[in-house]
């Protein structure tokens, strides 16, 4: 399939999801920002006006703030392709928060203005950005690569301070012209969705000549604007990459099968050992200090060891999840492989330092690319050669066909699972609520595995190989795309968001301000969009809530993700990103859904969880049926304890086993001693009278204020279930009549 129907397949994919911008909110949103920053209004502007209203980013009304900052009821400013990171520098010219002082230049030599050479300075960016504006007013809407080669010139002759390489006048162009300028304001976007879509840039340093070849692109869908083209595109194509070339021979051995089989990439020089000891070292510092060790373990030539320090840092410090490697052995290439995991140290192995990936492409004959001898004779080299990387993204496509996947087809969830998924989708966060032992944590737990595996890779769970499961959980040493807390009374802000912690540096305790684990988890999803995160929060009541989430409360309302909101201790800008999801769990006999904090409970979606019993049908223990006995057990709580009684009963999950129910007697007795006993025992605040209204008089002796513990101790197991059964008689089955139902037990997981 090529890429036009790709592209067309994606839109409506997410058509269908109701993942795009409705067209009547797209139109009403340029007009509203045509209205306001239109070239005819801002030449219309003068003196401090003129400079308040473009490049105060501080103003809320202004140019600057609506390009980058912007997302609200009124306009949303993502939609149209983001110009953040950076420095206000890259405005020309911005007013300074501390001071209000007006200031060019850059961040190592700011250029203090005053007044009147604010209003100088801004006078010149506003003509030169009506001048281009003018240009691109008489480009056609299908005008061809050879006007927009021309455009480009023409802009950088008049736009002064380099502003025809400034992406917030790239947006500033789409914004007034969305059908003839797209929205990737980077070149590194830009090459991206080129290289991706199989087309060579013509120039990838010129943002305006690569704008027509994306709007060739976008013209062949067809689609009906060009924010439906590159939303496709972005979901299609996904964040840009860096694309590596990994050596796979060392001291005349190839190390390529152990590569491909164990899904790694690998280097040698195993005397550098485990480089994650540098800890958070800055890179040049680790530069340093891996020179040492290449000296004393590896003497050399000095130029060469620069050169083997340089391969090492590129490969620890550059190489990303999602990036492109392709393995060589000289020229020829044996494989391209997506990075999917972060560095990891196995000390017996030749080659110790690896990476793990999967493979997309597998060579079975002489494969070259279009320039072999890049990087020729380099254990990790990145590849700069428009030429190379455009042969690797065409080997990729080729690699479903090459790498075989023995995967069981997908079947869509059901039960509690599919729930989850349709109220994450509708809020992003969800808490499962009911009484201890009903599933609630093992369903968070494996719903967001679930999701995580198939937004990753498409298969279920349980397909994945060790490290993929690494990847999803995080493997003890990096965290992955599921990660879990608890809250409990002491849990503060300072361990979910940030707070400031001692650190002892060199002896002396210094104080530093420290990202906690939803900050933290925010702030990677933040890097890597095309992958989905999920939170669970285990035991969420227990926490005071208000005070653990803080200000954030309101930033993860679906409404709300991608606002930004200064933070109190660091100061910084900080914002909950889309794909992050949270699932909580709640334990009702602890305390009432009613209590929890209404600003909590409106921005939930909320799942109750009650004792399963059909779980534990068919399990018989002398002739004491487990399903109708537990069910029982729970009729009494109810009946018994009072108000909210309902949210104390007993779970199915106190007899499981690895998702089975137990089939021991003897385990259940220990069960029932150690766990259920002591859980009536806690709901009836030691009242012996009412423990037997619940479990029997044959368990609970209320008369002398005592459990039969005699029965638990004995080894005649019939005294025990008959103990059991005292309430009900009924209940109890002659084993003749269960054999059959034993012979075909479920081994269904729950």
């Amino acid at each position: 399939m090529d890429i036009i129907e790709k592209l067309k397949q994606t839109y409506d994919k997410m058509l269908e999801d109701e993942k795009l911008v409705p067209l009547d909110e797209l139109r009403e949103e340029y007009s509203l920002f045509q209205r306001k920053f239109s070239p005819e209004r801002l030449k219309g502007l003068d003196g401090e006006a003129l400079i308040e209203t473009m490049f105060n980013v501080s103003n809320r009304d202004s140019l600057t703030y609506w390009l980058e900052f912007k997302n609200d009821d009124e306009f949303n400013t993502y939609t149209y392709g983001s110009i953040a990171g950076g420095s206000a520098y890259k405005f020309v010219m911005f007013k300074r928060r501390k001071d209000n002082k007006w200031v060019t230049g850059n961040p190592q030599d700011p250029d203090i203005l005053s007044i009147d050479e604010a209003i100088d300075l801004g006078r010149k960016l506003r003509d030169s950005l009506v001048n281009g504006a003018e240009l691109i007013e008489k480009l056609d809407e299908d005008a061809p690569i050879e006007d927009y080669i021309k455009l480009q010139e023409n802009l950088d002759n008049i736009l002064v301070e380099n502003m025809s390489n400034l992406g917030w006048v790239h947006k500033y162009y789409h914004m007034i012209y969305p059908n003839k300028i797209e929205t990737f304001h980077s070149t590194k976007w830009q090459r991206h969705a080129l290289i991706s879509s199989h087309i060579k840039p013509i120039q990838d340093d010129k943002l305006y000549i690569m704008s027509g070849q994306i709007m060739e692109i976008v013209r062949k869908t067809g689609l009906e604007t060009v924010y439906a083209a590159m939303s496709s595109m972005v979901t299609l194509f996904g964040p840009p990459v860096n694309y590596y070339r990994i050596g796979t021979t060392g001291d005349g051995k190839s190390y390529w099968q152990d590569m491909k089989e164990g899904g790694y990439i690998s280097i040698g020089w195993p005397a550098l050992g485990d480089l994650r000891e540098y800890g958070e070292m800055k890179k040049t510092e680790m530069k340093e200090e891996l020179r040492k060790k290449f000296e004393e373990n590896y003497p050399n030539d000095a130029r060469i060891i620069g050169r083997f320090v340089s391969q090492v840092l590129t490969f620890y410090y550059d190489i990303k999840i999602g990036d492109i490697v392709v393995t060589v052995d000289g020229e020829k290439v044996l494989g391209i492989g997506k990075v999917i995991g972060e560095y990891e140290y196995i000390d017996d192995l030749d080659f110790p330092h690896c990476i793990h990936i999967e493979w997309i492409y597998i060579a079975d004959d002489d494969v070259y690319l279009e320039n072999p001898r890049e990087g020729i004779m380099t254990a990790v080299y990145r590849y700069k050669d428009l030429d190379n990387i455009l042969a690797i993204e065409k080997l990729k496509d080729l690699g479903e066909l090459s790498v075989e996947k023995e995967v069981r087809p997908l079947v869509s969830f059901d039960g509690v699972i599919a729930d989850i998924q349709n109220v994450l989708k509708r809020k992003k966060q969800v808490i499962l609520y009911g009484p201890p032992g009903t599933g609630k944590t093992y369903y968070a737990e494996k719903a967001s595995r679930e999701m995580a595996s198939r937004d990753m890779y498409n298969k279920a769970f349980e397909d994945l190989s060790e490290f993929e499961k690494q990847f999803i959980l995080g493997d003890g040493r990096t965290s992955g795309l599921v990660r879990i807390c608890c809250f409990h009374p002491s849990y503060g802000y300072e361990d979910f968001i940030e707070g400031i912690k001692p650190n002892i540096v060199n002896g002396k305790t210094q104080f530093e301000i420290k990202d906690g684990i939803f900050k933290s988890l925010c702030l990677e999803a933040e890097e890597k969009l095309d992958q989905k995160f999920y939170l669970i929060i285990d035991e969420i009541n227990r926490g005071d809530i208000s005070r653990i989430f803080g200000e954030l409360i309101m930033l993860i309302e679906v409404g709300k993700r991608n606002k930004d909101i200064v933070l109190p201790i660091s100061s910084k800008p900080f914002r909950v990103p889309e794909n992050v999801y949270i699932i909580g769990t709640m334990n009702t006999a602890d305390r009432s859904i009613a209590l929890l904090d209404v600003a909590l409970r409106r921005r939930f979606g909320f799942i109750e969880l009650m004792p399963d019993y059909s779980l534990l049908e068919n399990v018989n223990f002398e002739g004491l049926p487990l399903d109708k006995w537990l069910k029982e057990v729970n009729k009494e709580i109810v009946n018994n304890i009072g108000k909210d009684a309902r949210n104390l009963q007993i779970g199915h999950s106190y007899f499981l086993e690895n998702e089975k129910p137990i089939r021991d007697i003897y385990k259940f007795k220990d069960i029932v001693k150690e766990d259920i006993i002591p859980l009536i025992e806690e709901y009836c605040y030691g009242d012996y009278d009412l423990m037997a209204n619940i479990l029997g008089q044959g368990i609970v002796d209320a008369k002398n204020q005592r459990i039969r513990h005699e029965l638990f101790d004995s080894s005649d197991i019939s005294n025990f279930v008959n103990a059991l059964l005292q309430p009900w008689p009924d209940l109890k089955t002659f084993v003749d009549d269960i054999e059959e139902s034993i012979d075909g037990e479920d081994d269904d997981e729950y």
